[in-house]
């Protein structure tokens, strides 16, 4: 069964019309669709038939619920002797709610959508909420339910403009001024497009629209940043359709920037003083966001421009150079390969180029950067990628996940003042909950949340957006369980941004065989470990002792494993999702039993060269080794349990030990 509130009232099932006898049978049926959870009877009846004794309006109610049930479905309401409300059960999709969960995907948590998914979405929105209706509490949802469609009609201008596709784009951002004469933000747009097709004076009519508009409908001024466009569409030289003309096809930022401040100032420098600087790091921690925001602050930087070429849809790598030439509207040229023809085109140009989501296509972004940079003195390049490109003179930054706290010595008032994961959970929690906060009673769920999800943007999103229906606590719980548990388990987001798991296999789905094999072995141990141990644990049966550092290497450049150097050695870990994630692998290849085997035998080795050098000078040093093993040694104890092991035996009198047979 459809409902439609945008516009008319609307019933249908399938393509039957279902008609209510009366308005006030359909206003209630809307009030308890906008308003899903239970209900007092004397106050629903007396906010539907406030204009009639209190008898009289209870009567009412009964009777329009009588409505519902017979026209409806019998069981569309859930009702006590004090309560009602629609039956969460009842299978019933509504206008409103696509309206909203499209919303809060796409503008509130900027996940991406494609403009055939927006087109869509803006279509359901046949006009106001309810607009034959005249009950006090509709006016708010109204408004509420009219800026998330401009919101959305202005997304989805973005995203033509970014295809270059700017005649429906100038077409979109006229729907938004016939339902807000005064919107900037459409204005830009109609300045930015028209400007684009090389007309200047569409582009200054479309500007002196927007400072009359301002004027008789606010009484303000445009801002610096329209004022600024206009100053550079009179300046520009004159030209035909015009992609030397455009500016920016960069996204406006479409939900707000938790954390980073200072990452923010270094990372501009960086990117002034360098040619290429890449930002790496592990899947959803960040690098997209703060590319965007990056970029959107450094516009008046560079003459030319700041443009946006993604790269995660591509599934060839020769498509690349195709990629960013549809992003600068550049055509390829007869007899010139098309790289050559965007090497010509960007010549003496000053812009920035963000290439972003490079790893699948690394090779081919790394041939592509250089040709460009080395012909192209005023081009600059920031890309995002979970490895470096490998140019000469690349600044890489490996961009940390957010900081959170420790659970054992924090306060409310740290939490709320200090830590930007625990920022980002609470403010992504309120677009589910609005009157979501942190408490003292749900302060340390929280905590535990951020940290078990190693303060990754990604997974912290998904994981606040089940705050709806389940507590911090309930949540904190089911963490164990996270690969399921943290899934937005919608269809309009990019497929790797769907679930955690999703976000891991892409980058597992990237690595050589040799890669993988060593991946998955590495989730036999717990809280780190050392080269040794890894070469004495993961060698053999397809990876040679000498090839483990090599490939220890590539899952460092590629975000899977980090390291940290304690006790004057490297160790390397993992985060806690990929080390679960690897711990899965690890089972399913069926070579769980034999790695914990061994596992179990080189610890059993330390632990019987710790007890002799804890009685010598090194005691200190075998103290603090003995100490950052200490999960490595633990699980190997567990494992001996578990699986019946009779190998550890006391040492004999010389410090040694003898095996026995299992």
């Amino acid at each position: 069964m459809q409902l439609y509130l945008l516009g008319t009232f609307l019933l249908q099932q399938g393509n039957k019309q279902v008609r209510l006898p009366r308005r006030k049978v359909e206003a209630l049926l809307a009030y308890l669709v906008l308003h899903p959870q239970a209900h007092s009877r004397e106050q629903l009846a007396a906010l539907l038939w406030g204009e009639a004794s209190d008898e009289l309006a209870r009567t009412s109610l009964r009777t329009a619920l009588g409505v519902l049930r017979k026209h409806v479905h019998p069981e569309i309401v859930v009702t006590d002797r004090t309560t009602l409300q629609l039956n969460p059960q009842f299978a019933l999709w509504v206008d409103v709610h696509q309206l909203e969960r499209a919303h809060r995907e796409a503008i509130v948590l900027g996940h991406h959508v494609s403009s055939e998914e927006l087109h869509a979405q803006c279509d359901l929105y046949r006009g106001e909420l309810l607009t034959e209706f005249y009950e006090d509490w509709i006016p708010p949802l109204r408004e509420q339910y009219r800026i998330q469609h401009l919101d959305l009609l202005l997304l989805w201008v973005q995203q033509l403009r970014a295809s270059s596709e700017y005649t429906p784009a100038i077409h979109v951002a006229q729907r938004v001024l016939t339902m807000d004469p005064a919107n900037e933000r459409a204005f830009q747009h109609l300045m930015f497009c028209h400007i684009a097709q090389g007309d200047r004076q569409a582009a200054f009519n479309a500007y002196t629209q927007c400072v009359r508009a301002l004027r008789e409908e606010l009484d303000v001024a445009p801002m610096a940043e329209t004022t600024a466009l206009a100053d550079w569409i009179t300046q520009s030289a004159p030209a035909g359709a015009a992609t030397a003309a455009r500016i920016t096809n960069l996204a406006m930022p479409l939900s707000s920037f938790v954390g980073r401040q200072r990452e923010m100032v270094t990372r501009k420098e960086t990117i002034q003083r360098a040619r290429l600087v890449t930002l790496t790091g592990a899947g959803g921690s960040g690098k997209t966001r703060l590319a965007v925001q990056a970029g959107t602050d450094l516009i008046d930087a560079f003459h030319d421009g700041v443009w946006w070429v993604e790269l995660a849809a591509l599934n060839d790598a020769t498509q690349a150079p195709s990629a960013l030439a549809k992003a600068l509207g550049v055509h390829e040229q007869p007899e010139r390969t098309l790289t050559e023809t965007l090497v010509d085109w960007l010549g003496a140009r000053k812009l920035l180029l963000i290439l972003d989501n490079c790893e699948h296509v690394i090779g081919a972004c790394a041939e592509l950067a250089e040709k460009i940079l080395s012909a192209c003195a005023g081009v600059k390049i920031l890309a995002t990628s979970r490895e470096a490109l490998r140019l000469t003179g690349e600044q890489v930054w490996n961009v940390p996940t957010l900081a959170v706290p420790d659970a054992n010595s924090t306060t409310l008032t740290e939490l709320l003042m200090s830590y930007e994961a625990i920022r980002l959970f609470v403010e992504r929690a309120r677009v589910v909950k609005p009157d979501f906060g942190l408490t003292d009673q749900n302060a340390f769920p929280v905590v535990k949340i951020c940290q078990r999800l190693d303060g990754i943007p990604l997974a912290l999103e998904l994981a606040a957006a089940r705050v709806n229906v389940l507590s911090p606590e309930e949540l904190a719980a089911r963490l164990r369980d996270r690969f399921t548990l943290l899934t937005s388990g919608q269809r309009t987001v990019l497929p790797r941004q769907q679930t955690l798991r999703a976000l891991i296999d892409w980058s597992f789905d990237l690595l050589s065989p040799p890669e993988r094999t060593l991946f998955w072995r590495l989730g036999v141990f717990s809280g780190g470990r050392t080269l040794a141990a890894m070469e004495a644990v993961c060698a053999g049966d397809g990876i040679a002792p000498e090839q483990v550092l090599d490939l220890l290497s590539r899952l460092v450049s590629k975000s899977l494993l980090y390291t940290a150097e304690k006790n004057s050695e490297t160790r390397y870990s993992f985060l806690d999702s990929i080390k679960q994630y690897a711990r899965e692998k690890l089972r399913d290849s069926g070579e769980s039993d034999a790695l914990k085997n061994r596992h179990l035998a080189y610890y059993q080795e330390l632990a019987e060269q710790a007890q002799v050098e804890l009685a010598g000078p090194q005691q200190a040093h075998w103290m603090r080794r003995l100490e950052l093993d200490h999960y490595n040694l633990r699980n190997a104890l567990e494992w001996a349990y578990t699986a019946g092991q009779t190998w550890l035996r006391p040492p004999d009198a010389s410090g040694a030990s003898s095996q026995a047979s299992r």
